[in-house]
């Protein structure tokens, strides 16, 4: 991995001053701390597809179906090599470009794996004529960005009717013909998420986030070919990885480590901060900014966290409490920021507890907790590197729809080279996640 010293942002306005030689060898040297820089792009929030799905009424339904359709994958899971990540769960989104000309795509954020892909034009047999039925029910300003724009209608009659025949029918699709900087790979890839697989095969071309000038060239990237039905009901295009190289399937580079290495960054981070959310979808639904702090959401105190492995951004999660209730054990646990998981996944025994404690009700069915919107409710405190963190009830209840709100915690059932929590969005809301790729360490921020 290249070193990439951090560097200066100097603005500075130009005016015209007789030239001496001391000068212009001062003007040369601020030419060379101003060559990278510091950007911040808006998330895309969508509620999850539980969430979507309780409001309307179908959660119930739709967790019987997807555990007869796991219990037939679970030998093909216990096989997969590939990190097993529910797609179905992703709610955060940014937009990007590959190739040249720039062909856009909104793609998941995903903290815990670390491939780029992307649906290819030979995916669905380059058809592209019907939408899914999210786009009906999307706003339109909203639909724009997560939908393709001929899928999007200010009527909702004039929606288009989803086909199930191929997943990648309503999504974009990249076609490398049309690009001047691609580069054939050769490598094939088969990830499997529990919605589905993703098959396809590697190319390199240009990445950059939508209509900016942060680019890495020389990026591998995934070009699906196949993909799951399930991957239907969500209108994403694909998944940017966020997590380290050592994570992704045949050791790619991830972009973000991409932007590090070819000295594109100010500083080697990225700060994910991501807003208070409603029941609907928002175009801003948070920041997320590279080469530098986010000094715009976040304090400026910023703790830092050392990784306990390079795979997730992984560490050690010594206790919990809310309320009367508190763990604290030996060996604490080991816990992985992660922003595709909506809710917290954590150990059986705590989110039972944690429930409890805050009054929420399991529903048989939904394989989710229940717990009235205006309930007022203690914190929840977490300890990691000897300092506590209160994440308040505005983060873990989670509105979906008419009705009780979702308590925004599951249990997660880890073991091998998973940890043992996941803590994924409810946690970024009350602090930002600050990822230092150069010296391993995460930091966090409270929200301002």
């Amino acid at each position: 991995m290249l070193i990439v010293p951090p560097r200066k942002l100097v603005c500075f306005t130009l005016f015209y001053v007789k030239p001496t030689m001391k000068m212009f060898v001062g003007f040369l040297a601020i030419l060379t701390v101003v060559s990278a820089e510091v950007h911040q792009f808006n998330i895309g929030y969508r509620p999850n597809l539980r969430q979507r799905l309780n409001a309307e009424g179908k959660l119930a339904e739709y967790e019987k179906e997807r555990n007869e359709l796991l219990t037939k994958k679970s030998l093909q899971l216990a096989q997969s090599s590939s990190p097993i990540i529910d797609y179905e769960d992703m709610a955060y989104m940014v937009q990007i470009s590959m190739g040249t000309p720039a062909q856009n795509f909104v793609l998941f954020i995903d903290s815990g794996s670390s491939n780029l892909w992307v649906p290819d034009i030979t995916c669905a047999a380059g058809k592209d004529a019907t939408c899914g039925s999210y786009c009906k029910s999307t706003p339109y300003d909203a639909c724009l960005t997560f939908c393709q724009e001929e899928c999007c209608t200010k009527t909702v009659a004039g929606a288009k009717v989803l086909s199930t025949a191929d997943a990648c029918q309503s999504k974009h699709r990249f076609n490398s013909t049309l690009s001047s900087t691609y580069v054939t790979n050769g490598q094939k890839f088969d990830m499997t998420y529990n919605t589905g697989e993703v098959k396809g095969f590697f190319g390199v071309d240009t990445f950059c986030f939508t209509n900016t000038s942060v680019c890495a060239t020389g990026q591998v990237f995934g070009q699906a070919t196949t993909i799951g039905e399930a991957f239907g009901k969500q209108p994403e295009d694909g998944i940017i990885g966020l997590g380290w190289p050592a994570l992704a399937v045949n050791q790619q580079t991830p972009p973000l480590f991409n932007l590090m290495n070819q000295g594109k960054l100010d500083q080697p981070y990225f700060v994910v901060y991501l807003a208070q959310i409603g029941p609907t979808s928002q175009i801003n639904g948070g920041a997320f900014t590279v080469g530098g702090l986010d000094t715009t959401h976040c304090n400026a105190n910023v703790d830092w966290v050392p990784l306990t492995t390079q795979t997730f951004w992984q560490f050690k999660l010594s206790g919990v409490s809310s309320g009367s209730y508190s763990q604290n054990p030996t060996a604490g646990w080991q816990a992985a920021a992660d922003t595709a998981a909506s809710f917290i996944g954590a150990p059986k025994s705590v989110v039972t507890s944690l429930a409890k404690t805050v009054g929420a009700t399991y529903v048989p069915g939904t394989g989710a907790f229940f717990i009235d919107c205006d309930a007022v409710v203690p914190d929840i405190v977490f300890t990691i590197n000897g300092k506590t963190y209160n994440m308040p009830s505005t983060s873990f209840v989670v509105s979906a729809g008419p009705g009780p709100c979702m308590f925004a915690f599951y249990e997660l059932t880890a073991g091998g080279f998973y940890p043992a929590w996941m803590l994924g969005p409810p946690f970024m809301r009350a602090y930002c996640h600050v990822h230092d790729m150069q010296n391993g360490k995460l930091g966090l921020a409270k929200v301002l």
